[in-house]
């Protein structure tokens, strides 16, 4: 009776152990891939425009993961959402021009500017493009012949099917940012627009006109009327600071200054950028 016994134990076990392995082998998970390579597999949980939430497969812990980090996710239905399709060049899952050599030569883009202020009325990012695209004009006008700027519309949009802006462009290094955008070289600004505050200014002036009446002008008393006029004005003063590299497709920076404008006004950088890319390696009083 013991022996029986034990075999029916073992059997039991055995067909446990069975039986688990089968559900295991059943249950299905989503798998998500990196753009580097890596493939998870767990449950995603969620999805936010900028990330997705998702734990690892026998874990409790929930994990967030960037989407511009992510290539595709295969859910365990079959599903598949693609997030960022991978270049065949690189593998890197960044979508890029692949130019040829000679038509990244002597090329430039101008990268969205990255800005700081304390004032309520600038918003970033229309700031950001205004400042991008003076900047392109400015070194078409002061560039040495044979540069060529990329029109800060194409380079935006390169940007943008990137997930990349004017936040999260530094994330990315300057040598991938080149290769993404087709150039040979970049250019990172940014502009500091500190309010520092408005001044009021008044006058005020005083006119005498004399009367016409014959009868006033015989009375003895003071002749004519007095009129008095008051006008205001403010003027709001601010503080810039520029900053500029360039890199080239090498990662190399071979250009970094920074300078605060003569002036007071907002529009102060405007000055400052053409004195800055005049001396640039591209500009016409460039000194080696």
């Amino acid at each position: 009776m013991k022996i029986i016994f034990r075999k029916h134990t073992v059997l039991s076990t055995l067909f446990f152990l069975l039986f688990s392995l089968f559900i295991f082998a059943q249950e299905k998970v989503d798998m998500v891939t990196m753009t580097n390579g890596d493939i998870k597999e767990g449950k995603v949980t969620k999805i936010t425009p900028n990330s997705i939430s998702f734990v690892h497969q026998g874990e409790d812990l929930e994990y967030e993961l960037a989407k511009k980090d992510i290539q595709e996710i295969k859910f365990s239905s079959g599903r598949v959402e693609v997030f960022n399709k991978t270049s065949s060049a690189t593998n890197s899952g960044i979508t890029s021009v692949n130019p040829s050599t000679g038509d990244k030569k002597n090329k430039i883009a101008i990268l969205p500017f990255s800005i700081v202020s304390n004032d309520p009325t600038i918003q970033p990012d229309m700031f950001s493009v205004q400042v991008q695209n003076d900047c392109a004009n400015i070194l078409k006008d002061e560039s040495v012949h044979g540069v060529k700027i990329q029109d800060a519309m194409t380079t935006n949009a390169l940007l943008a099917k990137n997930n990349i802006d004017r936040t999260n462009v530094s994330t990315m290094l300057p040598a991938e940012l080149a290769n993404m955008l087709g150039v040979e070289y970049v250019l990172y600004g940014s502009a500091e627009v500190l309010n520092e505050g408005t001044t009021n200014y008044g006058s005020s002036g005083t006119t005498y006109k004399e009367k016409d009446d014959k009868k006033d002008r015989s009375k003895t008393e003071t002749k004519g009327s007095v009129f008095t006029s008051t006008s205001t004005s403010s003027l709001t003063t601010y503080d810039v600071k520029l900053d500029l590299k360039i890199f080239n497709d090498q990662g190399n920076n071979i250009y970094s200054e920074s300078r605060h404008p003569f002036g007071i006004g907002i529009d102060a950088y405007h000055s400052g950028l053409r004195y800055m890319l005049k001396r640039s390696p591209f500009g016409t009083k460039y000194k080696k």
